[in-house]
């Protein structure tokens, strides 16, 4: 198999590659430099370029570019015809090790090709190659390449953004405080934080293993309910190590991805065979949300269209859990109660809780163009809209501290005599109700309000909507 690999089945990858262009040559203006880039980091490349003055808008760029879409296997010829000629090259490789500079500095070698390969002793060896953190790098290689060097456009560009920051940097008085990463607005897996958190402050802290994914984010503020994270699908084993130490029952969240990639075989089936005392939150989306929205076995639809009829409760029950409950997770009240049912339930093995909602991203992408169309053909359609009553709303921010959502923010009070500001939902809203869930769970105050906006309300509510005014009118309200 070994020899097949590399005689038969890596050549005929590079031949596909080749053939249909996987991988992207943008020539630039012919410079004696380049470029090469993973398909991953080919935009942040462009983004920093077009912050250099090396690029516009639209991808036209000056600066040749190699884009590697196929990292595995390099195609040596695409390699060598891009360096040849090139006095030096820069390789933007987000991870460590460096293998695609190592490789590709073989192939110079191989092909005696004089070119000076550079990559991470530019960029950082390690960390996220984010916006600033590439734009550095692209910076001091262009003006290590360029003719007036510190004083080209990249140069000029690069001093001037690094004064701009000093400036800014110049008006905090003091430390910012840090904004770590969240759920998108509306997503289903934010309620069960907020009932984890609620039920900390009832029963107090219990330790909770997360998983890869984007439940990782209730391990963050302002949640702040995950311990410990192994891998994708390893919550529920790793949470075995765990539990009879602290005398509680072993608690971990996975997503219906996690489950299926690795938290069926070794949490679940670890769990029933050893009887352990387990709770597990599956928070079944359904797809692999974090990573796209890729198909699953239980989104109900192959990759092909097929139906598929694949559950993930036909699958706990095929290995013998028998305590299996489902929740609204936008229910917070209701999630809560049946988490604290699963906790209690200390004699009946391996508890499993379903959180099924869809995730929210891939119900906006599907909902708001059928909205756009019925809106064009002159049908009625109703939009919820959350609110905040800023003549109710304290100020205390409560709400915040349980929600987290992106779309409640802050806003200056219109009252003169309040001087924090108040709670705002801004138009990011998808309506999911989480923000007066929250309020009503958590015995906040009762600031949040729902209402609706009908567009192409048809003859007969306009009618009815006008005598509504009028009597409020009337009635002074």
């Amino acid at each position: 198999h070994e020899k097949a690999k590399f005689e038969d089945r890596l050549p005929a990858a590079r031949r596909f590659a080749q053939e249909n262009s996987i991988n992207e040559f943008f020539p630039g203006d012919g410079s004696r430099y380049g470029i090469i880039t993973q398909g991953g980091t080919y935009s942040v490349v462009l983004r920093a370029l077009r912050r250099l003055g090396m690029a516009d808008a639209f991808g036209n760029t000056e600066v040749p570019i190699l884009c590697l879409n196929l990292v595995y296997p390099l195609i040596p010829e695409e390699i060598e015809t891009f360096i040849t000629h090139k006095d030096q090259i820069l390789v933007v490789e987000e991870g460590n090790p460096n293998f695609i500079e190592s490789q590709i500095a073989e192939i110079a070698q191989r092909g005696k090709i004089e070119c000076v390969i550079h990559g991470k002793d530019l960029l950082p060896m390690a960390g996220e190659y984010v916006s600033n953190v590439v734009r550095e790098g692209v910076a001091s290689f262009l003006t290590e390449v360029l003719p007036d060097g510190q004083q080209s456009v990249a140069g000029l560009a690069e001093a001037a953004i690094e004064n701009e920051k000093v400036v800014a940097q110049s008006y905090i008085v003091e430390p910012m405080p840090p904004r770590p990463p969240s759920f998108c607005t509306g997503c289903p897996e934010r309620p069960i934080m907020a009932a984890l958190k609620l039920l900390m402050k009832e029963r107090g802290k219990f330790h909770i293993s997360m998983d890869i994914g984007c439940n990782l984010f209730g391990s963050l503020p302002p949640f702040n309910v995950g311990n410990t994270v192994m891998g994708y699908g390893l919550s529920l084993a790793s949470s075995g190590a765990v539990g009879p130490n602290l005398d509680q029952p072993n608690v971990a969240i996975m997503g219906d991805g996690g489950f299926w990639h690795n938290g069926l075989t070794t949490g679940v089936i670890n769990a029933r065979w050893n009887e352990y005392d387990s709770v597990l939150i599956i928070l079944d989306n359904g797809y692999a949300a974090a990573t796209g929205q890729h198909l699953l076995p239980s989104s109900g639809i192959t990759p092909k269209g097929l139906s598929s009829l694949v559950t993930i409760e036909n699958a706990l029950r095929g290995v013998g859990v028998k305590w299996i409950k489902y929740v609204d997770s936008y229910s917070l009240q209701d999630a809560k109660n049946v988490i604290a049912d699963a906790l209690d339930a200390r004699d009946q093995g391996l508890r499993v809780v379903i959180s099924n909602n869809e995730c929210m991203l891939a119900r906006q992408r599907r909902e708001r163009p059928a909205k756009a169309e019925a809106l064009n053909t002159g049908k009625t359609v109703i939009q919820e809209i959350f609110g905040v009553d800023e003549e109710v709303c304290t100020g205390d921010h409560s709400c915040m501290r349980l929600n987290g959502c992106p779309s409640l923010t802050l806003k200056e009070s219109s009252d003169p005599f309040k001087e924090t500001p108040v709670a705002h939902v801004n138009d990011g809203c998808v309506a999911c109700g989480h923000c007066g869930e929250v309020a009503h769970a958590a015995q906040l105050c009762p600031s949040f309000y729902k209402a609706e906006a009908i567009r192409n309300p048809g003859v007969l509510r306009t009618i009815f909507s006008k005598i509504n005014r009028s009597l409020l009118t009337a009635v002074g309200a």
